[in-house]
């Protein structure tokens, strides 16, 4: 075994192959890091078409519940029959409610 520069031939060799190793565990891991910041972007894509779908739902709900909202006004500040009318309807619904909830507990038992 001849010395070079303090180093044996051996010695280099098995410098050279750990170097190898270490490259190889590097680059490994530097694909799966770039792996996963591709599923990363795609996901944050995702969410981010989805956050934009839900806020144009909002929007359009908000719009229609404020729609609503001016009609009920309306026919509350329009005179006596309208409120009468109004009252019977809300009896009305809750007569539903009561019924349903009646016939689901009938149902369950």
């Amino acid at each position: 075994m001849a010395s070079r520069n303090g180093w044996t031939s051996l010695s280099e060799e098995a410098l050279d192959s750990q170097n190898r190793e270490y490259h190889e565990r590097l680059s490994d891991k530097a694909a799966f890091l770039k792996s996963l910041a591709f599923e990363i972007e795609s996901e944050a894509k995702d969410h981010h078409r989805l956050l934009d779908d839900v806020g144009g739902d909002f929007d359009s709900s908000s719009g229609l519940l404020g729609s609503t909202l001016g009609r009920v006004q309306k026919l509350l500040g329009s005179g006596k029959t309208n409120r009468q009318l109004m009252c019977y309807t809300i009896l009305v619904v809750i007569f539903f409610f009561v019924l349903l909830s009646y016939l689901i507990s009938k149902v369950r038992s």
